[in-house]
């Protein structure tokens, strides 16, 4: 069943329902992928996520990227530096975004298949990205940025986030990043989760590690306004890639 989701007004609505969209979405409920779409779990200006559920009740989340961004191109450009999916010539908007959805499905994918707390990727269709809902009952797991724990507690989630950041690395061969208190999920002190691996990128991306220095820096930032004991993000860099970390460059 598809509804009209109340939170929008009618020009939001046609922001993120144009009629491609709208049958790609009748087109998963034909395969049977969900059963029931619900209203919205949280908006960006690129995205919206949908809670949905598939018609054995499991609970889902359904990405939308939104087709009318214009700026969308320009700023993902770093992160599919040598992708040939995004090098073919006349690539229009539509169809870049597109492929910008089938890149996340294919990272969360390798990332899940090599343990990392991600959400399970189901399937992808044109600019809509169907994984498992981290959450209970339509209510997703806080934010790290939305938790309040102590500084106990805050340390020993830093030292997961710290452990996956390393397993992303060497088992996936991925870097996250654009990792921060934005995209961790911490329901509790033992559990976490990596959301939102668009930008994503594999090892062999010429700007690999300066965005892995970005992300230590961002989730030592972080932790270390917590009062939780950090880890030098030099010394954790070399430790993870034998090499000298980058200087002087940062990717915008």
């Amino acid at each position: 069943m598809l509804e009209k989701d109340r939170s929008l007004d009618s020009s939001a609505f046609e922001e993120v329902f144009d009629r491609v969209t709208l049958q790609s979405l009748y087109e998963l409920i034909r395969r049977g992928v969900f059963e029931d779409f619900y209203g919205v779990v949280s908006a960006g200006k690129e995205s919206r996520i949908y809670y949905a559920r598939s018609r054995d009740s499991a609970e889902l989340a359904v990405k939308i990227y939104l087709v009318n961004n214009t700026e969308f191109r320009r700023t993902r450009m770093i992160y599919v530096a040598g992708d040939h999916d995004f090098e073919k010539p006349g690539l229009g908007l539509r169809k870049f975004i597109d492929a910008w959805a089938k890149r996340e499905f294919r990272n969360l994918k390798t990332a899940f298949e090599a343990d990392i707390p991600v959400p399970k990727p189901y399937t992808v269709h044109r600019n809509i990205l169907v994984m498992s809902f981290l959450g209970s009952d339509g209510v997703r797991y806080p934010l790290l940025r939305e938790t309040r724990y102590s500084v106990e507690e805050y340390s020993q989630i830093y030292e997961r986030v710290i452990d996956y950041i390393f397993k992303l690395y060497r088992n996936a061969r991925l870097v996250h990043s654009d990792l921060s208190e934005f995209n961790i999920m911490a329901p509790d002190p033992n559990t976490v989760y990596f959301i939102d691996l668009s930008q994503a990128v594999p090892l062999t991306n010429t700007y690999a590690h300066i965005l892995l220095m970005r992300d230590l820096r961002n989730v030592n930032r972080f932790f270390s306004s917590m009062g939780a004991e950090t880890w030098e993000e030099d010394s954790l860099f070399r430790e993870l890639t034998g090499e000298e970390p980058p200087s002087g460059l940062t990717p915008i």
